[in-house]
C-alpha cells in the first residue's frame, strides 16, 4: 500500500508508491508492430480513457469532443481513495496510509504542444474550490 511521509525538512507530505516502480507496460513482451498514432488523450479519444470526472467545454456532452481542460481518473493512481489514514509517528518520522484521490489532467486538447507555443486566447482558467480553512493543518 502506498503511504504518506512527512519531510522533515520542508514539513510537506510526500508520497511513497512503491507499487508504482513497475509500470504495467513492463510486464508485457515488445510488439513488433508500430506505435499507433492515436492518444487517448487527444480529442475524439475519450472513448480510450475512464470517464471524466470534470471538463470545461465550449460544446459537446460528457467524455465526447468539445473540452477545453479534461480531469480524468488515474488508471494507475499512487493513492487509494478507500480505507483509513492510520497515522502514525515511527520516532521523529510521520507516516499514515496513502489515501487520497490521483487524477490527470489534461490542460489542452492541443497537448503535444508545449504551454509556451499555444495561443494565449488557447489557454482556459481552471475554477479550484477553496479547501475549508485547516484542511491541510488536520494531516
Amino acid at each position: 500500500m502506498p503511504e504518506l511521509r512527512k519531510d522533515l525538512i520542508t514539513e510537506r507530505w510526500v508520497i511513497i508508491a512503491t507499487d508504482r516502480a513497475k509500470r504495467p507496460h513492463e510486464f508485457t513482451e515488445p510488439s513488433s508492430e508500430p506505435d499507433s498514432p492515436a492518444c487517448p488523450f487527444c480529442p475524439g479519444n475519450e472513448s480510450q480513457t475512464p470517464p471524466e470526472l470534470w471538463a470545461a467545454r465550449g460544446s459537446g456532452g460528457p467524455n465526447q469532443p468539445g473540452w477545453k481542460v479534461r480531469v480524468i481518473p488515474n488508471k494507475f493512481p499512487a493513492l487509494r481513495i478507500e480505507g483509513d489514514l492510520n497515522r502514525e509517528a515511527e520516532g521523529i518520522y510521520d507516516r499514515m496510509n496513502g489515501i487520497g484521490a490521483h487524477e490527470v489532467i489534461i490542460d489542452t486538447p492541443e497537448h503535444n504542444q508545449a504551454l509556451e507555443e499555444q495561443p494565449v486566447f488557447g489557454c482556459c482558467v481552471v475554477p479550484v474550490p477553496p479547501l475549508p480553512t485547516g484542511a491541510l493543518q488536520r494531516l
